[in-house]
């Protein structure tokens, strides 16, 4: 199928879910509703989307940005039909033109296909489930023939209580059909044109609307904190799901949060207690857990985080990461290293095979391949007016309790004695002890030190 136009509803506040937040921007395993939504669209391979912006919509915007995404402001929310009113000229050229409700994130490429083939051969067609208790969703009205001739919305229907069809909220209309009629849609007794109103139009007019029936967490809408709370639960499921079968061991997935965005390679192992937050990347054979914050990070393959925090940092192959250790925003730690028990690190640079094992911080620093950093070392980074750097060269030995204070450099190779405090560079292969830290003549191993 070729001439798609898919058209998103995000301009309504969502009073119910009493939030400034605008409905579609609440998350669901880490992104946006409206996200969720436009994903399943693009596995259609539409020609153009449309988002219909309203309440809060130089947010929406700015979240849902993307290439291939463009925005149509409806200033005066008057309903549904008002907003896709709105998206003929966004869209002209195509022939056929899904709407799609921007708080339903759990609905699915492939319910969406089967609405495009219900579509074929009639004006429109929409996606429907069957509830024990259809709330406040239209019902679906049918003839004796089996034909659909209206959708009675809520508020409007006076029949009896019970199970009932419903309408999802999902359509694919013919495009040239709905052009020419949506402009006639009567108001509602509540001021607002219903998209719902073109179902009863195609049936008066002899040719009804056709249906897909699609599994009913699909057509969840969330309009509250409740459904909100059962969407993330439900695809919390899917997502772990779809790791599981490409190849990632959860070990618990009841303790296990992944984001949808998430990237897990082939043979990575999650264990219990693990969140991974955000666009982070996990390569193969890296294992994440127990008890492991990951929050937009890159972790290269066979390399291990435990017990420990990383954000916005990027983590290369074969390190050690924790336990208890925090790896804060931009920092970089090469391949081969450790960073073990209550070490932190915010934006740095860890060359190749750095060992940092216990009690230190580096802050503002870069770190050469192959040094060592003793225990309680801490690079004074903030003179309390602005922040400097430290810059460690390669093969470096800092001893236990170093006090590096910045700007400072270490040449490659050198050598500082527990409890310095360092304030002046040290040149390549200088040894400094001391408080000031001053230059002295390092022994041989195994000789006395003066």
């Amino acid at each position: 199928m070729s001439g798609l136009g898919v058209i998103v509803l995000a301009a309504g506040l969502g009073t119910r879910m009493r939030s400034r937040t605008p409905k579609v921007l609440h998350r669901v395993c880490g992104a946006p509703m409206g996200w969720h939504v436009i994903e399943a669209a693009r596995s259609l391979g539409p020609d153009r989307i449309v988002v219909v912006t309203g309440y809060g919509a130089e947010d929406v915007e700015a979240m849902l940005a993307a290439g291939d995404v463009r925005f149509v402001r409806q200033e005066v929310l008057d309903g549904t039909a008002g907003a896709v009113r709105r998206c003929e000229q966004a869209l002209a050229g195509c022939d056929r033109v899904m709407v799609l409700n921007g708080d339903a994130p759990l609905v699915r490429g492939d319910s969406l296909r089967a609405v495009e083939v219900a579509a074929e051969g009639r004006p429109l067609a929409f996606a429907t489930c069957w509830l024990e208790e259809p709330g406040r969703l239209g019902r679906v009205l049918r003839g004796a023939d089996g034909e659909v001739r209206a959708v009675v919305e809520a508020a409007d229907y006076e029949g009896p209580e019970g199970p009932a069809e419903v309408n999802a909220g999902q359509y694919v209309f013919d495009a040239r059909w709905l052009w020419e009629r949506v402009g006639t849609v009567p108001m509602s007794g509540k001021g607002e044109y219903y998209l719902t109103a073109l179902v009863e139009r195609a049936a008066s007019e002899g040719k009804a609307a056709g249906t897909a029936r699609i599994p009913v967490e699909d057509a969840l809408g969330v309009d509250d904190r409740v459904r909100l709370a059962e969407a993330e639960r439900v695809m919390r499921r899917r997502v772990l799901e779809r790791h599981m079968l490409a190849g990632v061991t959860v070990e618990d997935p009841a303790s296990t949060f992944v984001d949808a965005r998430a990237s897990l390679g082939t043979d990575v192992t999650v264990l219990a207690g693990s969140r991974i937050e955000g666009a982070c990347v996990v390569d193969e054979d890296a294992i994440i857990g127990p008890n492991t914050t990951l929050r937009n990070a890159r972790i290269g393959r066979e390399s291990r985080v435990e017990a420990s925090v990383v954000e916005d940092s990027v983590i290369g192959e074969r390190c050690v990461i924790g336990p208890f250790a925090h790896v804060r925003g931009g920092s970089t730690v090469g391949d081969d290293c450790e960073v073990r028990n209550y070490a932190e690190i915010k934006n740095s640079r860890l060359g190749r095979g750095v060992k940092m094992h216990h009690f230190s911080y580096l802050g503002d620093a870069d770190v050469g391949e192959g040094t060592n950093i003793g225990a309680g070392t801490i690079t004074c980074n903030y003179d309390g007016v602005a922040k400097h750097r430290t810059v460690i060269g390669r093969g470096v030995f800092v001893g236990s309790d170093t006090m590096l204070v910045a700007p400072v450099k270490l040449g490659d190779g050198a050598f500082t004695a527990t409890g310095s405090v360092v304030t002046r560079d040290v040149p390549a292969g200088g040894s400094v002890r001391g408080v000031p830290a001053k230059p002295f003549e390092r022994k041989e191993r195994g000789q006395p030190t003066p």
